[in-house]
C-alpha cells in the first residue's frame, strides 16, 4: 500500500499556482477585509477614560485639602500670652487622668537633638530638677518605637498629650513635655 501523500503533490502545477495566487491576493488585502475601528474613537475613548480620572483624582485632593477649619477649644483666656506665641502653645487633655486643676496652664513641646556622648545628658536632667517640666529622655532608644512612621506619630502624641508615664512625670501642672531624640537613630 503506498503511503498518503500531501494534497499538493496530488494537484496540477495549474491548480497550485491558482492556490498561490488567492494566497498573496488575500495577505494583500487582508487589512481591507477585517473592519477598522476609527481613531477617532479610541480616542474619544481615551479622553473620557482621562477625564473621569481626572475628576476622581481632584475630588480625592479637594476632600483631603478641605477649608474646614476646626476650632481649637481652649479652657480658658490666657491674657499674658503674646499674641506671636499663641502657635506655640498647647492645652492637652490627656486619656489617662484629668487636668481639671491645670486646665489653664499651657503646655510648651521641646525636643533636644543631640548625638551620642555630647554631653546632652547633663541638661536633661536640669530640665528635670524643674518641678514644672518633663523631659522624658531617649523614648526612641526602643526600635519598636521607631520602626515606622505610624509608630514615631504615636509615641509623639502620646508624650505630647502628657499620656506616657516615666520617671520624668511629675505630679505638678506641667509647662513643658519633651524628649531627647539621638540623630544616629
Amino acid at each position: 500500500m503506498n503511503p498518503p501523500q500531501h494534497p499538493a503533490a496530488t494537484t496540477s502545477p495549474k491548480a497550485r499556482r491558482s492556490d498561490s495566487r488567492f494566497l498573496l491576493w488575500y495577505i494583500r488585502h487582508e487589512n481591507r477585509l477585517a473592519p477598522k475601528k476609527s481613531p477617532l474613537v479610541l480616542r474619544m475613548i481615551v479622553l473620557v477614560f482621562a477625564m473621569v480620572c481626572g475628576v476622581y483624582i481632584c475630588s480625592i485632593c479637594l476632600k483631603q485639602v478641605s477649608t474646614r477649619n476646626k476650632v481649637i477649644e481652649k479652657p480658658c483666656q490666657e491674657l499674658n500670652i503674646d499674641s506671636l506665641e499663641t502657635p506655640l502653645v498647647h492645652y492637652p487633655k490627656p486619656k489617662n487622668y484629668s487636668r481639671a486643676e491645670c486646665a489653664c496652664n499651657p503646655v510648651r513641646y521641646f525636643t533636644i537633638l543631640s548625638m551620642q556622648r555630647s554631653g546632652s545628658g547633663w541638661f536633661e536632667t536640669l530640665l528635670n530638677n524643674h518641678t514644672n517640666i518633663s523631659s522624658n529622655g531617649e523614648v526612641f532608644s526602643v526600635k519598636v518605637r521607631r520602626s515606622n512612621i505610624s509608630t514615631i506619630v504615636e509615641t509623639l502624641d502620646r508624650i505630647y498629650n502628657l499620656d506616657w508615664f516615666s520617671s520624668a512625670s511629675k505630679n505638678e501642672c506641667t509647662a513643658a513635655v519633651g524628649l531627647k531624640w539621638m540623630l544616629n537613630q
